[in-house]
């Protein structure tokens, strides 16, 4: 592929998930690519993206400012980046947004058109475009989703055929924990360090974590991504003095951080509420995969969505309600090290198949 054009309605960098995932996605683009850039409504300038994400290849970032937040807005916005994308000679343009693959298809240019939830949301009254044969069947576009649960969820509401769909979960940049992912698993002191990463949500599992902690003294639990306050506020209630806040760190930092832990939580509950969607059947969380690298042990919610990547050989899986069953995960976990540090590293080995490069070589 020659020139590849990423378009993201988002500001890359900054603090949001979903500029991770752009950033990330958009390095795989570059070592694939002769030529990438990405277009985006924003950027904060004070900081490389190579440098805020820990990235290996640095590639062009183009701001194209959003004249508004309505539908008719995103409508124009849309249009005018796949202009600019196609006056650049973009051979494939690629995007999260269902208007800017329309445009693109619409004229003449190859689009992959990413969807991480329902276009409904994403498209609002607009969203029957989606049975627009001339955009859903044309050859040039490709429809990409984030899970098997978003799949299936397309081919039900839309009727979607299920050969047009390419499920491609997140991923995660394997070079970012070699060195570092080497720490023998097992080795526990008296006290797990037990970590979480993300927003303090009630549908990301905080309040789980605040009651687990609680039922849980003998053991430190290490928030990082938000802090005390937030997670008070959205639970209303207190966190118990063996829960500890670090705040918003860099996604270069991560990394080292998670390498550090003992054991890692991944407590999404069936409902996550984000932007107003709720992704809980849809979502594929980043986190889990490098989760997975970082060669820590896992326990992660019993989800169906959760499952289509790991399985109880990899992970410890236990009810995103009852935090008794949480805790008999930990239990298990410190009365059997060794059982444990062979699941982390069947994580650690199959986490390989989830790179973003090949995703992105799967994209195009």
């Amino acid at each position: 592929m020659k020139r590849v054009v990423y378009i993201a309605r988002a500001t890359v960098p900054s603090k949001s998930t979903n500029s991770v995932h752009i950033a990330k996605i958009s390095e795989g683009f570059t070592e694939l690519t002769d030529s990438f850039s990405l277009i985006v409504t924003g950027s904060d300038k004070s900081i490389s993206a190579a440098e805020y994400y820990g990235l290996n290849h640095d590639f062009e970032i183009i701001e194209l400012k959003d004249k508004g937040m309505d539908r008719l807005s995103q409508i124009k916005w849309a249009n005018a980046a796949v202009k600019m994308a196609i006056k650049s000679g973009a051979d494939r343009i690629v995007t999260r947004d269902p208007f800017t693959a329309f445009f693109a298809v619409m004229k003449g240019t190859e689009a992959t058109l990413d969807l991480h939830g329902d276009l409904n949301h994403l498209c609002g009254r607009f969203y029957r475009m989606i049975k627009w044969g001339p955009f859903v069947n044309n050859k040039k576009l490709k429809l990409v989703m984030i899970s098997e649960g978003l799949k299936d969820y397309y081919v039900k509401k839309y009727g979607v055929s299920p050969d047009r769909i390419t499920v491609l979960p997140d991923a995660c940049t394997l070079s970012d924990y070699e060195g570092i992912s080497d720490k023998p698993s097992g080795n526990f002191g008296e006290r797990l360090q037990i970590g979480y990463f993300g927003k303090t949500l009630i549908g990301k599992g905080i309040d789980l974590i605040r009651r687990l902690a609680a039922l849980d003294p003998d053991n430190d639990y290490e928030i990082y991504g938000d802090t005390k306050e937030a997670a008070e506020k959205e639970t209303g209630k207190p966190f118990s003095d063996n829960v500890h806040f670090h705040g918003h760190v860099r996604n270069a930092e991560i990394p080292a951080i998670m390498c550090s832990m003992d054991v890692l939580l991944l407590p999404n509950q069936d409902k996550v509420m984000v932007m107003g969607e709720d992704i809980g059947k849809f979502t594929s969380p980043l986190k889990l995969f490098e989760y997975m690298a970082s060669g820590r042990v896992i326990i992660a919610s019993d989800l169906p969505v959760i499952r289509e990547v790991v399985d109880d050989n990899i992970a410890y899986l236990a009810d995103s309600a009852d935090e008794t069953d949480w805790k008999k995960a930990l239990d298990s976990i410190k009365e059997g090290p060794r059982q444990a540090a062979q699941r982390a590293e069947a994580a650690k080995e199959k986490v390989k198949q989830y790179t973003w490069i090949e995703r992105a070589r799967k994209m195009l």
